[in-house]
């Protein structure tokens, strides 16, 4: 028998109260079972909980139907729903007809009243044992299947190890999330095969935007999540901005009809002086920021750093270019340094250090080290003159050897 914390839960759906008891009392001892007397209600319940693992549902009933349930669920764009085996409860007047019906419209099976106690608890054990490989498969790809991105669980694992490598090196961190605004009027509006088209144009145009060591992933319907090493606070509300506003401008159509696309955004950087516990913790910091652009109406962006939310409703720039400067040199070296920390250079040279102090320098090849030690040269060049450090013999060799 399993602990209370341990079952898996399974929600039963019939308006019969008798049915409902019956199939609860033979399935309560090795799963926690929910009750529902309707499609809507039973809907309810899974909007709301995560855990349900199956569902068994009656076809004819008052109010909202099995149908309708039905319906619901596999016209989800939740993965979770779209997978989860949904068993219908037929009577014995239901004839084959009707048995494919709801097999064509996505029952994973059926069973007939009046059911037994074998014949609930296999078919309860074989779809749920199904559902969960299914999900462990989909899991190790991580990949989403509707964009090619990143999946939720690649991205918090692969953003763990960015912080880590972060806070060692004391480096710049950043995490985004945008989120399209109202996607659910978009799907009412244009039909779900339509929205998932945007969510997919608007997939590559953030890929389409970032660097190679940066990451976006899908992590809901509509949210779509970024880690970007190596960027401050400046430089990825920048980054952002553009990315959305890049979005907001697509002109995408369907049927001859504009689609007026807006975005949301919200923006978290590393704090290196209080640097976060966890990865979780400034995604956290970043969805608390998305919340308040969303709050604020929408088409808008919410940045950690200041907590001020910036429009994104105006048009773009017509030019990115920037004015000539008339700053002195000094001045203009740090304002570059402050709001361009896009530096694929930089994250190379940390990379390789990585690799180095994990043990694994080996794998970098000739070609490589000899890449970074002609673009570091003029540093250590600088410097061993800057600081005497009697180096510079050796670095004239280097020189040589390098050429």
């Amino acid at each position: 028998m399993n602990s209370e914390a341990s079952k898996i839960e399974i929600l039963v759906v019939d308006d019969s109260k008798v049915i409902r008891w019956a199939a609860t009392k033979i399935l309560r001892n090795d799963y926690t079972v929910h009750e529902a007397c309707n499609g809507l209600e039973a809907w309810e319940i899974l909007q709301q909980n995560n855990n349900i693992a199956a569902v068994f549902s009656d076809l004819q009933m008052e109010g909202s139907d099995g149908y309708e349930l039905l319906g619901l669920i596999r016209g989800s764009d939740d993965s979770r729903l779209l997978n989860l085996p949904v068993i219908i409860i037929t009577g014995k007047d239901d004839d084959d007809d009707t048995k494919a019906e709801v097999l064509n419209l996505g029952a994973t099976d059926f069973i007939i009243k009046p059911f037994d106690t074998v014949t609930l608890k296999s078919r309860a054990a074989a779809y749920i044992g199904y559902s969960q490989k299914l999900a462990e498969v989909e899991d190790k790809l991580e990949q989403d299947k509707l964009t090619g991105l990143a999946n939720k669980q690649f991205f918090f694992t692969h953003g763990e190890k960015d912080l880590s490598l972060a806070v060692r090196h004391k480096t710049e961190l950043a995490v985004a999330l945008i989120e399209v605004d109202q996607f659910m009027d978009l799907i009412n509006t244009c039909g779900k095969q339509n929205a998932a088209r945007v969510l997919l144009k608007i997939s590559q145009t953030i890929t389409g935007s970032l660097r190679k060591e940066d990451l976006c992933a899908r992590i809901a319907t509509a949210r779509f999540a970024l880690i970007l090493p190596l960027t401050n606070r400046v430089g990825s509300l920048r980054s952002i901005e553009r990315i959305c506003k890049k979005i907001s401008t697509l002109g995408l159509r369907v049927e001859s009809k504009a689609l007026n696309i807006c975005i949301s955004a919200g923006v978290a950087g590393l704090d290196l002086e209080q640097p976060c516990s966890s990865f979780t913790e400034l995604v956290g910091q970043a969805e608390g920021a998305l919340n308040k652009a969303i709050a604020s109406g929408g088409a808008s962006m919410v940045s950690t750093a200041d907590n001020i939310v910036h429009s994104l409703g105006e048009a773009a720039p017509a030019s990115d270019e920037a004015p000539v400067s008339q700053e002195a040199p000094a001045e203009q070296a740090r304002r570059v340094a402050d709001e361009n920390p896009l530096n694929p250079l930089g994250m190379e040279i940390i990379q390789a250090i990585a690799q180095i102090e994990a043990g694994v320098g080996s794998a970098l090849s000739a070609d490589q080290l000899s890449s970074l030690m002609r673009s570091v040269l003029p540093l250590v060049s600088y410097a061993n003159k800057k600081l005497d450090l009697g180096m510079t013999d050796a670095l004239e060799a280097a020189k040589e050897k390098l050429k």
